[in-house]
C-alpha cells in the first residue's frame, strides 16, 4: 500500500503573505508511526514543493498511492476538497481519501455529506487513529471499530460516527516526527519553520480556542512527554535548526504553567538540555500568569530557560478591555499582560507577534479603542493586529455565545453580524483598507521577521537579553505605529461622534498610506531586510 500524505496550498493570500513556510508537524508525526509499521509514506507540501494542484493530482494518480490523507485548517480546507474531487473524477482507480484536522474534527458530518470525494475524516489527534484505519483499508476490513473516526460506508452511503479515541497515555512511545518537507526545503532554498509538540492538552478554559477540546483529544487533561524524551527530539533536531536559521517551534499550548506538576517538569526539562549542554532559540507559547516576575524564584526560572534559548514567548495578549477578555474566558485582565509583556521585552524573552482578537460580535467602539491603545503600549499595533477578528472555528465554545449564520461554505469562520452598526461601520471600513493595500500585510510581516532576525542572530553570538539593536528597532516601531493609531482613532471619535464616515477621511486614507509605505521601506533599509 502506497500511502500520501499532503499538507494542501493555502487557500488566502492574506495568509500566504503573512506567513512563512511552516513545517506540517501532524503529518510529520503520522508518517514517522505508519512507517514504523512499515508502510511506504510520501509526504508532500505544495507550498515548499511548489506544486500546483494540478501537479498534486497527476502525481498521486501516476503514484497509484492507495491512501491519501491531507491536513487542514480553514485556509487549507477548500485547497484539499479540489484535490480530491479531481481524484473522485479522473482517477481509474480512486484512493481512498481521508481529511484530518481541527476544522474537520468539527465538521465532519457535513463535509461527507457534501463532498462523496471524501471517503473518512479522523477526528482529533490522528498517530494512532490514522494507524488503525490503514491497517483496517489494507485489509479491506470494515471501519466500525476504529475508534476516532467518521467515515462513509462504501456501500450504503450511511455516515458513521465511530467512537472518540481515548487520548493516547503513552507519548514517549510514539516516533519522533519525520522532517522530510524541512530537508526538502533547505535543498530547494524554501527553509520552513520547524516544531515539537511536547506536552497535549491545555489546563485553561479560554472559549475562543480548541486547545483543551482538540489537544486534549476531548479531554480536560494535559499529557506530556518525559523530559529525557523531549530533549532527545530536540538534539536530535539542532543541526536542523542551525540550517534553518530559525527559531525550534514548540507548540505546547501552555508550555509553562504555575502548577505544581508544570514546575517540575520544567525544571527536571532545564536540567536535561544543561547537561546535554543543548542551547537553541526556541519559541514558545505561554501565558501572562505563566511566572509571578514578582517573585525571584520566577525570575531565576526564566532566566534558566533563557540561558537554554528560550528567547521567544507568544503571550497571547487578545484585548486590551477587561470585559472583553472576560467574554473570551481568559481569566486575566489586561494591566497584568501589560506588565508581565514589558518585563519579558525588557529580559529579551518577548516574541515578536502575540494573539490579539479586537473585533467580535458584540465589542463596543469604546473596546477597540482600549484594544488599540493597548497594543501600541506593547509595540504591536500593526493595522493587521488591529483589524483582527473572532473566528468561529468549529467546536469552540465562543460559538455559543454568538449569533452565527449558516455557513455558506465549510471554511467560512466570520458568519455573524457586529451588533453595533458603528462598529460594523468601523470593521467593513478597516476591511476595505486591510484589503486593498499589500503594505498592511507586509508591515506586520516585516516588523516579525526583523525582530526575529535580530533575536536569532544575537542568540547565537551569546549575547542575552533586550538588546539596543532591538530597542533601536522599537524606537522606530513606535513611530510607525503611532501614524496608524492617530488614523484610526480619529476614525473612531468620527464614528461615536456622528455615527458615519465622512469622505474627509478618503482623503486621509490617502495619505496615511502612502506615509506607512514610506516608514517600511526606511525601516527595511535600515534593518537590512529585503
Amino acid at each position: 500500500m502506497r500511502i500520501a500524505l499532503i499538507n494542501p496550498e493555502t487557500e488566502t493570500p492574506d495568509m500566504r503573505e503573512l506567513y512563512g513556510h511552516y513545517e506540517n508537524l501532524a503529518l510529520g508525526l503520522i508518517a514517522a508511526q505508519l512507517r514504523s509499521a512499515g508502510y511506504s509514506v510520501e509526504l508532500f507540501d505544495l507550498r515548499v514543493d511548489g506544486f500546483t494542484e494540478h501537479e498534486m493530482v497527476t502525481k498521486i494518480i501516476k503514484g497509484r498511492f492507495t491512501l491519501v490523507a491531507f491536513s487542514v485548517n480553514y485556509v487549507t480546507l477548500q485547497s484539499a476538497l479540489r484535490i480530491s474531487q479531481r481524484l473522485y473524477q479522473f482517477a481509474e482507480a480512486k484512493p481512498f481519501i481521508v481529511l484530518g484536522g481541527e476544522h474537520v474534527s468539527y465538521e465532519d458530518v457535513g463535509i461527507l455529506t457534501a463532498y462523496q470525494s471524501i471517503d473518512a475524516i479522523c477526528r482529533g489527534e490522528g498517530e494512532i487513529s490514522l494507524k488503525r484505519l490503514v491497517d483496517t483499508v489494507s485489509n479491506d476490513f470494515p471501519l466500525n471499530d476504529v475508534d476516532g473516526i467518521t467515515f462513509r460506508d462504501p456501500q450504503t452511503g450511511l455516515i458513521h460516527i465511530n467512537n472518540n479515541r481515548l487520548p493516547n497515555g503513552e507519548l514517549d512511545g510514539l516516533s519522533f516526527a519525520a522532517h522530510d518537507i524541512a530537508h526538502r526545503g533547505i535543498k530547494t532554498g524554501r527553509p520552513v519553520k520547524t516544531g515539537i509538540l511536547i506536552n497535549r492538552g491545555c489546563p485553561y478554559p479560554c472559549v475562543f480556542c480548541n486547545a483543551q477540546r482538540f489537544l486534549g483529544n476531548e479531554s480536560t487533561g494535559v499529557r506530556t512527554r518525559s523530559p529525557a524524551n523531549a530533549v532527545k527530539e530536540i538534539a536530535a533536531l539542532e543541526p536542523l535548526i542551525r540550517q534553518t536559521k530559525d527559531y525550534l517551534h514548540i507548540y505546547d499550548a501552555t508550555f509553562v504553567t504555575p502548577s505544581k506538576e508544570n514546575r517540575l517538569w520544567i525544571n527536571a526539562f532545564c536540567e536535561e538540555m544543561e547537561r546535554r549542554e543543548l542551547s537553541l532559540p526556541l519559541n514558545v507559547f505561554i501565558r501572562a500568569d505563566s511566572f509571578n516576575i514578582d517573585k525571584e524564584k520566577d525570575h531565576q526560572l526564566l532566566m534558566r530557560l533563557r540561558a537554554i534559548g528560550m528567547i521567544s514567548t507568544y503571550l497571547g495578549l487578545e484585548a486590551g478591555d477587561d470585559e472583553q477578555l472576560d467574554t473570551y474566558n481568559k481569566k486575566i485582565i489586561p494591566s497584568e499582560s501589560s506588565r508581565v509583556f514589558q518585563y519579558l521585552k525588557s529580559k529579551g524573552i518577548a516574541g515578536s507577534t502575540n494573539g490579539c482578537i479586537t473585533f467580535f460580535q458584540d465589542v463596543t467602539l469604546k473596546q477597540v479603542q482600549k484594544t488599540i491603545l493597548f497594543l501600541y503600549g506593547a509595540g504591536l499595533a500593526s493595522f493587521w493586529n488591529i483589524s483582527s477578528r473572532a473566528e468561529t472555528l468549529p467546536g469552540i465554545r465562543l460559538n455559543q455565545h454568538t449569533l452565527m449564520e449558516h455557513r455558506y461554505v465549510p471554511w467560512d469562520v466570520t458568519n455573524y453580524h457586529f451588533s453595533d452598526g458603528k462598529v460594523a461601520q468601523l470593521y467593513a471600513y478597516v476591511k476595505r483598507i486591510h484589503d486593498r493595500y499589500e503594505i498592511i500585510r507586509l508591515e506586520d510581516r516585516l516588523l516579525r521577521e526583523i525582530r526575529d532576525q535580530i533575536k536569532i542572530t544575537n542568540f547565537h553570538k551569546g549575547l542575552l537579553g533586550y538588546s539596543e539593536r532591538e530597542a533601536e528597532f522599537d524606537r522606530y516601531i513606535e513611530l510607525i505605529q503611532a501614524n496608524t493609531v492617530e488614523f484610526l482613532l480619529a476614525l473612531i471619535n468620527e464614528l461615536d461622534a456622528t455615527g458615519s464616515i465622512s469622505d474627509r477621511f478618503m482623503k486621509e486614507e490617502f495619505s496615511y498610506i502612502p506615509r506607512l509605505e514610506k516608514m517600511i521601506r526606511e525601516l527595511s533599509i535600515i534593518f537590512g531586510v529585503n
